[in-house]
């Protein structure tokens, strides 16, 4: 342990830079990885906090419900309604738009058969939808734009006051009476999905059926494992994080390969005299291949620093932005960069038993 922590001690400038090169590229992947899971977890959260069992989509319809890829008559939640099995419906109208900079996705509802399928919002400062022109915001994007129960905004070209603020996490951000939202999207009598209670979860995916089969062109999802559906909806998902990690993983085994190559042949003399002195070939290349787990040990967790203070960063430049750093994708990109630094220490161990002590010895 003293002879490769004496080696790294020696060559400061180039352990700094080792350590900096690993670090960077596991904070990347962790950043990255957050960025996207979280965003997917915090829509897929919202969604299922409205309550219910069940969502029903235009057949073809996107996970993504800003997306607006499809819509269906109003006239289905009799139809829906009907289904055995059915306790609630309420339909949905979703829109997007840009807020101050920001993307925010509009619900437009009845608030009474909103109500019914999970209790409805939490208002915890104002009151609720009763007219055209009433807003509601959510307590993130309150806290986030500055923006108050009484306040008057313009959005979609229309102008509107803030009657209430609720509790965050629920549905979307903004909510205003799906009436006012189907006239200013000229799509009367027209929503985007249907949130389905069902008589209890049992007969969720039996209901989910009936609702399919009565109603051709309509596609049915289940709410309980909606996070894991939107994340393989997401084309190319699995193979940008597999790009990733990837990177990080010959991004520190290069990084180290280089560092401790050059190493060996700075030091080709001091290791002709560990040899004659009777150095074991298993002792030059556990301290070599030591030295190596040292320097992506050291980037490992300088990684974790710059990760956390990345993500503090990111959340006060955007409020709104959620990233996600898990266990899991910390132990992910920690074996990366060891397993990068084992290896790409082997290679220059292999290089230091090769070498001839007298021919070392000689090396200037």
């Amino acid at each position: 342990m003293i002879l490769p922590i004496a080696n790294i001690l020696q060559k400061k400038v180039r352990s700094t830079i080792s350590v900096l090169a690993v670090s960077v590229g596991i904070s990347l992947l962790l950043i990255l990885v957050g960025l996207t899971k979280g965003s997917i977890s915090e829509v897929a959260s919202r969604i299922q906090n409205v309550g219910g069992d069940i969502i029903v989509q235009k057949a073809g319809a996107t996970n993504f419900f800003a997306l607006k890829s499809g819509v269906l008559p109003e006239r289905y939640r009799e139809r829906i309604a009907a289904v055995p099995g059915v306790a609630a419906v309420s339909p949905i109208v979703t829109w997007t738009t840009t807020f101050r900079d920001n993307f925010y996705v509009v619900y437009g509802i009845d608030p009474d058969q909103f109500a019914t399928i999970g209790g409805g919002l939490e208002i915890i400062e104002g009151g609720p939808l009763r007219t055209t022109g009433d807003l509601i915001i959510d307590s993130r994007m309150a806290a986030a734009t500055g923006i108050a129960v009484g306040d008057e905004v313009e959005l979609l070209g229309a102008n509107f006051q803030i009657v209430g603020v609720s509790k965050e996490g629920i549905g979307a951000r903004i909510f205003m009476l799906m009436s006012q939202l189907q006239e200013m999207l000229h799509q009367e009598n027209r929503v985007s999905l249907f949130f389905v209670r069902c008589v209890s979860p049992e007969v969720a995916k039996a209901t989910a059926r009936a609702i399919e089969e009565g109603n051709p062109g309509v596609h049915v999802q289940l709410l309980e494992n909606f996070a894991d559906q939107m994340a393989d909806s997401m084309s190319g998902l699995k193979e940008f994080i597999g790009a990733i990690t990837a990177t990080t993983f010959f991004v520190s085994l290069l990084v180290i390969l280089l560092a401790m190559y050059s190493t060996i042949m700075e030091k080709t003399r001091e290791i002709g005299i560990l040899k004659s002195l009777g150095a074991s070939p298993s002792f030059v290349i556990g301290n070599i291949v030591l030295e190596s787990v040292i320097l992506t040990v050291c980037g490992v967790l300088l990684a974790f620093v710059l990760t956390f203070a990345a993500v503090a960063l990111l959340a006060s430049l955007y409020p709104l932005l959620t990233v996600t750093i898990t266990p899991f994708w910390m132990v992910v990109g920690s074996a990366m960069g060891i397993l990068g630094g084992v290896l790409g220490g082997l290679y220059p161990a292999y290089v230091a038993v090769r070498q001839d002590p007298v021919a070392a010895l000689s090396y200037e």
